[in-house]
C-alpha cells in the first residue's frame, strides 16, 4: 500500500533535494542563473507550492552521446548507473545512490503487486538477460543497473510463481559459442503460455500478465475469443511503452491500444467495468523514480495516468517551460530524493513526451494525464535545448 506523503513532508524532502543539487552541480545553477534564480527564489518557490518555477534538465542531456555524465552525476556516494532500453542507441545513464535504487524499485513494487495474486507471467526478457546486459552496461568504471532489470526485480519480490517468456537456450548457447560466440534466446511456446493461464483459471486464482505489449500481441494474436472466463481473476500490467512498435532492441508491428483491449476482454472473459481496475500501463522512465500507474478509459480510449504520490507533475509549453491548464505539452516532473541527497541533478526533469492534461490542481500541478506520445519535431530552440546550452556558460 501506498503511504501518502502529505504537502509538508515533500516540501522539507523538495528543499533539501534542491539545496543538495544546487550546491554539487554547476550545470543546474547555470540553468537557474539564465532564469535568473537563485537559490532563495527556489525556497521561495517551494514555500508557495509554485514548484513550477524550479528550472528542469531535460531528459536528453542524460544521454551518453552528450558526454555530461561528469557534470550531472554525483559519485561521492555509493551506488550504480541506472541505464535505459536505449531504444534510440544512445541510453540514458543516471547514477543512483542505493537508498534511491531500493526505492525504485519499492515504486515497481507498489505498481506491479496485485493483492492476492502470486501467479504472474513476463511478457519480457528474463531476469538472467537483463543481469547480462546490465553488467555490459558498466561505464567510467561504476556498476550499471538496467531500469528494466528494477521493475522486474520488484515483481519477483511480489510473485512466487514467475516465468518470463524469453530467456537464454543454456545449452545451445553453450554449443554455438564455441562455433561463433553468439548467445541463443528462447521463447516460450504458446501451449506452455496456455497451461499456465488454464491452471489459474482451473484453481480460480488470480493471475497477472504483464510487460511490453511488443512480446505479448504475438500470442495474443494466436489466441481465441471466449477461451477463457476469468472474470475480475485476470490482470494485465504493461510497462515500458513500446506501442509505436519498438522498445530497445524488440521491435514489432505497431500497436492500436483500443483493439488490443478488445482483444484482450473478449479471450480472457473480462467485463467492460473491470477495464478501470484491472487493466493498467505504468509510465516510467530511467531519469526520474515516479511509476505512473494508468488504467484503461474507454471514453479516452487510453490509459487515464495519475501522477506518482511523491512527484509534482506539470504539462508546460515546449518553448517556454510555462506550465499549462489544460491541453497537451510536455511532461515535467518534480522528484525529491527519498534521502533527500541527489547522486545526479535529476529532481526536476523535463522530459520530452507529450500528454494531455485530465486533471488539474491549484498551481498547475497535473493530478491526471493521458494520450503519452513521444515528442516529435522538437525545435532547436525550445526550452530543453535551450537548457544544455546553458551548461556550456
Amino acid at each position: 500500500m501506498k503511504k501518502k506523503m502529505d504537502e509538508s513532508q515533500y516540501k522539507e524532502l523538495l528543499k533539501e533535494s534542491i539545496t543538495a543539487q544546487w550546491d554539487k552541480f554547476e550545470y543546474f545553477r547555470n540553468i537557474c542563473r539564465k532564469k535568473k534564480r537563485n537559490i532563495q527564489d527556489l525556497m521561495k518557490a517551494i514555500d508557495y507550492e509554485e514548484y513550477y518555477q524550479l528550472p528542469a534538465i531535460a531528459s536528453t542531456a542524460f544521454k551518453k552521446s552528450k558526454g555530461l555524465l561528469k557534470e550531472l552525476n554525483d559519485f561521492s556516494q555509493g551506488g550504480k548507473f541506472q541505464v535505459s532500453s536505449n531504444t534510440s542507441g544512445d541510453p540514458s545513464y543516471i547514477f543512483t545512490n542505493k537508498a534511491e535504487l531500493d526505492k525504485v524499485v519499492d515504486n515497481y513494487r507498489l505498481t506491479f503487486g496485485i493483492e492476492g495474486a502470486s501467479r504472474a507471467i513476463g511478457f519480457s526478457p528474463s531476469i538472467r538477460i537483463l543481469d547480462a546486459l546490465s553488467k555490459k552496461a558498466g561505464y567510467m568504471g561504476y556498476q550499471s543497473i538496467g531500469r528494466m532489470k528494477l521493475a522486474l526485480d520488484a515483481a519477483r519480490i511480489h510473485y512466487k510463481d514467475l516465468i518470463f517468456t524469453l530467456d537464454i537456450d543454456l545449452f545451445r548457447t553453450l554449443l554455438y559459442k564455441v562455433v561463433n560466440g553468439k548467445v541463443v534466446l528462447k521463447k516460450k511456446f504458446l501451449d506452455e503460455i496456455i497451461d499456465i493461464i488454464s491452471a489459474a483459471e482451473r484453481d480460480h486464482e488470480k493471475i497477472n500478465l504483464g510487460g511490453f505489449v511488443l512480446l505479448l500481441n504475438p500470442y495474443l494474436d494466436q489466441l481465441k475469443e471466449g477461451q477463457f472466463n476469468f472474470g475480475d481473476n485476470a490482470y494485465f500490467t504493461f510497462a515500458g511503452g513500446g506501442y509505436s512498435g519498438a522498445k530497445g532492441s524488440i521491435k514489432g508491428k505497431k500497436v492500436n491500444k483500443p483493439e488490443m483491449i478488445k482483444k484482450i476482454a473478449s479471450v480472457f472473459g473480462i467485463n467492460k467495468k473491470l477495464f478501470s481496475t484491472n487493466l493498467k500501463d505504468i509510465y516510467a522512465f530511467t531519469e526520474c523514480p515516479a511509476t505512473n500507474e494508468g488504467y484503461w478509459c474507454e471514453d479516452l480510449e487510453d490509459y487515464l495516468f495519475e501522477t506518482w504520490h511523491e512527484s509534482r507533475v506539470y504539462i508546460v509549453d515546449p518553448e517556454t517551460e510555462e506550465p499549462l491548464k489544460s491541453g497537451e505539452g510536455l511532461l515535467k516532473f518534480i522528484t525529491p530524493y527519498t534521502n533527500g541527497n541527489p547522486s545526479a541533478a535529476n529532481v526536476s526533469v523535463l522530459q520530452f513526451d507529450n500528454a494531455t492534461i485530465q486533471g488539474i490542481k491549484p498551481n498547475f500541478i497535473v493530478s491526471h494525464f493521458s494520450h503519452i506520445k513521444r515528442f516529435q519535431n522538437a525545435s532547436i530552440e525550445g526550452c530543453a535545448y535551450k537548457a544544455e546550452e546553458v551548461a556550456n556558460i
